[in-house]
């Protein structure tokens, strides 16, 4: 019963939030689709620009998991939570400017408060997640579950079909084709793959040594 309460504490403040502030599932969205695929190309790059044969899948599952936490935890969490919070600040201090008195303690001045952690919290699930997802693979290979090869495709693969998946969700919050809209999402990530081959190939560093 506990856990019902809380739900539905958390449901009422949140619909509260929406009211005061109606473009904050939108901004959450964005937060949400933008760090998840910023999270993914990371792990792209580190697969594409860091894979060997011979090197440790521990490596490269810290290093995707490394970055990971970094993005997720310092730049989708904490840096969208102060960027958020000063806008929303902003504005509470620019209406009272209007009204003439303090706002603090009001419904209005609580939201403004509030919806930063909301928006930092979605901004942050992706980023951590995905790549975390990606990076399962070499994991398995570290315990000798999966050869080097099959774990980089494997890896690569998850990433692909992450970007494909969220673009995929772009469709359908645009109302356009979702078939086309995950096949930009994919596009991006192969786009993402080229860049970095053609950047190791310029070291003359086999991808695939």
């Amino acid at each position: 019963m506990a856990v019902f309460r809380v739900l539905k504490e958390f449901s009422d403040s949140y619909r509260r939030l929406v009211k005061i502030y109606p473009d904050t599932p939108s901004i959450a969205r964005r937060m949400f689709v933008t760090n998840s695929m910023d999270g993914l190309l990371a792990a792209i790059g580190v697969n594409v620009g860091g894979f060997d044969v011979n090197v440790d899948p521990r490596l490269l599952a810290l290093s995707i998991i490394g970055g990971a936490l970094s993005m997720g935890i310092l730049s989708a969490v904490v840096g969208v939570y102060l960027s958020e919070r000063a806008e929303r600040l902003n504005e509470v201090k620019r209406l009272e400017r209007r009204l003439g008195k303090s706002l603090r303690g009001s419904l209005y001045w609580r939201a403004a408060r509030l919806v930063p952690l909301y928006i930092a919290a979605w901004s942050g699930t992706g980023v951590l997640i995905f790549p975390s997802l990606s990076a399962a693979p070499y994991l398995l290979a570290a315990y000798g579950a999966l050869p080097m090869m099959a774990a980089f495709m494997a890896s690569l693969g998850i990433a692909l079909a992450s970007m494909a998946l969220l673009g995929y969700y772009l469709g359908v919050i645009s109302g356009e084709d979702k078939i086309m809209s995950a096949l930009r999402g994919l596009g991006l990530g192969l786009g993402g793959v080229a860049v970095v081959y053609v950047f190791k190939s310029l070291f003359q560093l086999s991808p695939l040594a």
